[in-house]
């Protein structure tokens, strides 16, 4: 019920941040960012995880659900993102991403039931996206504003998952590709005169992903997804500074 609700509140948000209503929150011919501004962000991540123990079978205890954890896990991501306000809070814009992750598992014991031994998988993925949005002042303010982006991403990657053998390493190699449409409302909030501070969440997504498996350097085979969500993706929350010029 909570999530309905907060996903109701959300895409009334959005739709507010893009059509000219005006209830007495907000003034949509109020000017929060001018015609002609052009606004840029970066953001970046890294985040690493190391389990070790006296030898390969042995290691931490993680949650009290995962057992002798012995291993080495890594995370980044990095994005760049710019946009030109073409109207009185409208702008299009664009963002370019990529992301690796690594995964190195000597030993892991799940509740007793699953058994996971020399696992090595890697990731690595580039995406990049138009974006429309749209901005409600709330209260006619200057300072503090909800938005709505409407946005098209297609992504580009590669992965493999091994094993390391008496031959070398040997698994699965696949490219993935995918092509997605959503919409993700937030708030803006502005912390000096240029730089302003905003969080947003995918609200509405859909598309298409394929993969495309080659097994042993031998065996292919193919994957592929649709997906249209309609719900707050609380595990996609974005946050990060923007510089306005």
């Amino acid at each position: 019920m909570k999530r309905t609700i907060l996903s109701l509140i959300l895409l009334i948000s959005a739709c507010l941040a893009l059509q000219a209503i005006d209830r007495g929150m907000g003034n949509p011919k109020s000017v929060y960012i001018q015609k002609g501004t052009v606004a840029a962000n970066l953001t970046f991540g890294y985040n690493r995880w190391k389990a070790t123990g006296e030898d390969d079978e042995t290691g931490v205890v993680l949650a009290g659900l995962i057992t002798d954890t012995n291993g080495d896990v890594s995370v980044s991501k990095i994005s760049l993102g710019a946009a030109w306000f073409f109207k009185d809070n409208l702008s299009i814009g664009f963002r370019l991403g990529a992301g690796t992750t690594q995964l190195d598992i000597n030993n892991m014991e799940v509740l007793s039931l699953l058994s996971l031994s020399n696992s090595h998988v890697r990731r690595v993925n580039y995406s990049g996206a138009l974006a429309l949005r749209g901005y409600l002042p709330l209260f006619d303010s200057k300072v503090v504003a909800l938005f709505g982006e409407g946005r098209i991403t297609g992504t580009l990657g590669y992965g493999k998952n091994y094993e390391e053998t008496e031959r070398g390493k040997e698994g699965t190699y696949a490219d993935v590709s995918s092509l997605r449409v959503g919409l993700y409302p937030g708030i803006s909030v502005f912390l000096t005169n240029s730089v302003a501070f905003e969080i947003s969440l995918p609200l509405l997504e859909g598309g298409q992903q394929w993969e495309n498996q080659i097994k042993g350097q031998e065996h292919e085979s193919e994957l592929s997804r649709t997906f249209f969500n309609f719900k707050p993706g609380l595990t996609g929350i974005n946050a990060g500074v923007v510089f306005h010029f």
